[in-house]
């Protein structure tokens, strides 16, 4: 979002900011972690229904100091294909992370119970809090997903999306970058930081043996949108992106260098999808500016490519809980979509893509562009699609 020093001063005191892992229960800079996961859903090998249940479990380890994983990046392409439309697609349960599994519906929590793991990674000086949220059942290993906060606002806003996700058999990586007001503004360094996250799973006695970490999907919303998208340009490991409302911006960035526009260094070779908004693109000090928002993202992504416009979202209503939100959330239009409504799209649209893509199950084409998504979604004038 664009913001004057002064706003942004007022920011920091409304929303928890500053460039300490806020998203997170650990201790900065002790380097241990505790786990206090809830487990939710089934077990995906014995029931068809969707019973909830709780647990916690208690782990302590080291402080790992990780130099990010930074493959050369996919090549580039272009092209333009169609999409497949996929209908009739029954939901029913599953137990395996392996192409080909069953379909289960993104708008439900999935039948993978989860435990929760807070642990601190120190990337080039840097204390960086991870949440990581992973399957307890089944064999795994699992696909791994990483979230990136938007400028300012704590992890903890999209913790819908990664119980979500865990619930439908997939590790996920809530990092808690240095995005932060009063902290460098390093746009590549961030992108680094999630990436860290990546390695820190890899080498992490509960997570390595289940974490697949050469078949990852980034996600993030408003900057940390932004920085998924750098991210799958630094790391092979990483096979399809989907974003909400990511912004291209450089507010208050020192040089292109450390916030190169990433919308053009476009296309790579990985499917990439964004989910936004069309109210904040104008205004004074607009949230997600039209010459920087998710359409030029889009504009710029080779096939395949998905464009989903949220209509009557605002730039914040991507966010668990905007009521929570303080005067950050203000500054933005008053959307006319309920949060609620615009949590469980998002939510249904981020399982769904990195089933189809993580997963290489077309199964889930239906709620992204086929049958469902229409009926859910464009029948009743939530969204507006497009597809390349």
């Amino acid at each position: 979002m664009q913001r004057s020093v002064l706003i942004l001063l007022v920011l920091t005191i409304a929303c928890n900011g500053g460039g300490t892992s806020s998203g997170t229960d650990s201790d900065t800079g002790s380097g241990s972690g505790t786990s206090s996961g809830t487990t939710t859903g089934g077990d995906p090998g014995t029931s068809a229904a969707n019973p909830t249940g709780t647990g916690t479990t208690s782990t302590t380890g080291p402080t790992t100091t990780v130099a990010p994983t930074t493959e050369e990046g996919p090549t580039t392409t272009a092209g333009t294909t169609t999409g497949t439309d996929t209908t009739g697609v029954e939901t029913t349960e599953g137990t395996t992370g392996e192409p080909g599994e069953d379909v289960h519906d993104p708008n439900e929590d999935g039948p993978w119970q989860f435990d929760e793991l807070v642990g601190e990674i120190d990337v080039d000086g840097e204390a960086i809090g991870v949440t990581a949220y992973y399957p307890t059942r089944g064999p795994g290993p699992y696909p791994v997903v990483t979230i990136a906060h938007g400028f300012n606002l704590p992890p903890t806003q999209y913790t819908g999306y990664a119980t979500r996700l865990a619930s439908h058999g997939y590790v996920v990586l809530n990092v808690d970058h240095a995005g932060y007001l009063f902290g460098a503004v390093d746009h590549v360094a961030n992108a680094k930081q999630v990436l860290a996250a990546l390695d820190w799973a890899a080498e992490h006695p509960d997570l390595a043996d289940i974490s697949d970490v050469n078949n990852v999907g980034t996600t993030g919303h408003s900057l940390g949108g932004k920085i998924s998208v750098l991210a799958a340009m630094f790391d092979a490991r990483v096979k399809a992106s989907l974003t909400l409302d990511p912004v291209d911006g450089a507010n208050m960035c020192p040089d292109m260098q450390a916030c190169p526009d990433v919308s053009a260094m476009l296309p790579i070779s990985i499917p990439l999808g964004f989910l936004g908004e069309t109210l904040d693109t104008a205004g004074f000090m607009a949230c997600a500016p039209a010459a920087e928002n998710f359409t030029t993202f889009y504009a710029e992504a080779s096939s395949p490519a998905l464009q989903v416009t949220v209509n009557g979202a605002n730039h914040m209503s991507f966010l668990d809980d905007v009521a929570s939100c303080g005067i950050t959330c203000s500054f933005c239009q008053a959307p006319t979509l309920a949060n609620a409504v615009v949590n469980d799209l998002a939510r249904a649209y981020v399982v769904a893509y990195f089933g189809r893509y993580l997963r290489d199950n077309p199964g889930y084409d239906t709620y992204l562009t086929g049958a469902a998504a229409q009926q859910r979604y464009v029948d009743m004038g939530l969204v507006t699609i497009a597809e390349k």
